[in-house]
């Protein structure tokens, strides 16, 4: 029989053990990371009617967007069936079109990072309805939308991403070679950013990687020594692999 001076009372974590009921878990995550989480604030009348004027804008500029490339396409997709030649109507037909579009805004005063992703969108969808050259087609949006940009002022950089935003989406709709097409049109806005300026090339580079990132057009024109450091980084990997015994 167990004696007072033999029995031990539980501890503070067996306690704490015996209290938690079968099956509870902890919380996953620290104390840290738990405060961090930050909610959403409850929107007064303000703003609440804030948030639905731009939902409701932002669904006004998507609907544009639309409509702009859907007269793009169709207007280049004529153009070029009445050309007769629509290989070597390409790149004249696409620099006409978007030049005129991006007029267009200087006159209206609307923003151009808006509208040229319609723009661009609209004139791949309209090469492909007659079989043109999607992937030169690309290239000669970006490329004139990067020098009518730089002629009004606009941001370079911006309006290259937003040609090469529209471009990705127009060939997905028309399901041509996207990988190829973006590769031409990365390639056009680098070699127009280069011959804009050092500043425009720079920009260009930066806001293009987000877009197409990992292909090899960016990492060289980012770093002409890229290949010789991805060289000896494998050599290094090699050289501390572990040899079989």
């Amino acid at each position: 029989m167990a004696t007072k001076q033999t029995q031990r009372t539980p501890s503070m974590p067996a306690k704490r053990s015996a209290l938690r009921k079968p099956g509870a878990t902890r919380p996953k995550g620290s104390a840290a990371s738990r405060k961090r989480a930050v909610r959403a604030p409850v929107l007064g009348s303000a703003g609440s009617a804030v948030k639905q004027g731009i939902d409701a804008s932002m669904k006004g500029l998507e609907k544009i967007e639309l409509e702009i490339a859907q007269l793009v396409r169709q207007t280049v997709a004529e153009a070029l069936r009445s050309g007769g030649s629509v290989a070597k109507e390409v790149a004249g037909v696409v620099r006409d079109v978007v030049s005129g579009a991006i007029q267009a805004t200087e006159h209206a005063g609307a923003g151009l990072a808006v509208s040229i992703k319609g723009v661009a969108r609209g004139a791949v969808a309209g090469v492909h309805d007659v079989q043109g050259n999607v992937a030169k087609a690309a290239a000669e949006i970006v490329k004139t939308a990067m020098r009518q940009a730089h002629r009004v002022g606009a941001d370079v950089a911006l309006v290259a991403r937003r040609a090469v935003e529209g471009i990705v989406e127009g060939v997905k709709e028309t399901g041509e070679n996207v990988a190829g097409s973006t590769q031409a049109a990365v390639k056009g806005a680098i070699q127009t950013g280069a011959d804009i300026g050092q500043l425009a090339a720079h920009a260009v580079r930066q806001i293009l990687a987000g877009v197409a990132e990992g292909m090899d057009e960016i990492i060289r024109a980012q770093s002409p020594s890229a290949p010789v450091v991805r060289t000896a980084a494998r050599k290094r990997a090699a050289t501390a692999r572990p040899r079989p015994a």
